[in-house]
């Protein structure tokens, strides 16, 4: 596909792509190792949605750039030590928000040149869940302390 096609130049997607989808899984290696330590039913539950998302959000980052005929990273983000490093659950939680805040950022401005519209709905897709979450968390954040 060429940049008329996609609105970017596609290897600059592809990277944007591979940096996001390396995020999305340091997320939910960071959800799925959280629960074991959650002691509340209100964290479980936004551990278990953020971790849904994170695993959704990887599958379809994933499938975009199959789309793209891009062989999709394997890797996991930094983002997984650096919430790791963090023993108090609630302290880590705040970052798993500021987490998906950045992700949010990221996908409005690749939504903002992005044209391809298999590639926009798997974007927007992604967009709202971390939306619905960093909103759950933010409803939630003094009960997740």
């Amino acid at each position: 596909m060429t940049a008329d096609q996609l609105g970017i130049a596609r290897d600059e997607l592809i990277a944007a792509l591979n940096e996001l989808l390396a995020a999305e899984r340091a997320g939910a290696q960071v959800a799925n190792a959280s629960l074991r330590e959650a002691t509340s039913d209100i964290q479980q539950g936004v551990l278990q949605q953020v971790h849904r998302g994170e695993a959704d959000s990887c599958k379809r980052l994933r499938d975009c750039l199959i789309m793209l005929d891009a062989e999709p990273a394997h890797g996991r983000g930094a983002f997984y030590e650096k919430c790791m490093a963090i023993t108090d659950l609630g302290d880590r939680l705040a970052l798993v928000d500021r987490g998906q805040k950045w992700v949010i950022r990221k996908l409005q401005a690749l939504l903002e040149v992005v044209t391809h519209p298999g590639i926009r709905q798997e974007l927007e897709a992604v967009l709202q869940t971390h939306e619905i979450n960093s909103d759950d968390y933010a409803a939630k954040a003094v009960q997740l302390r």
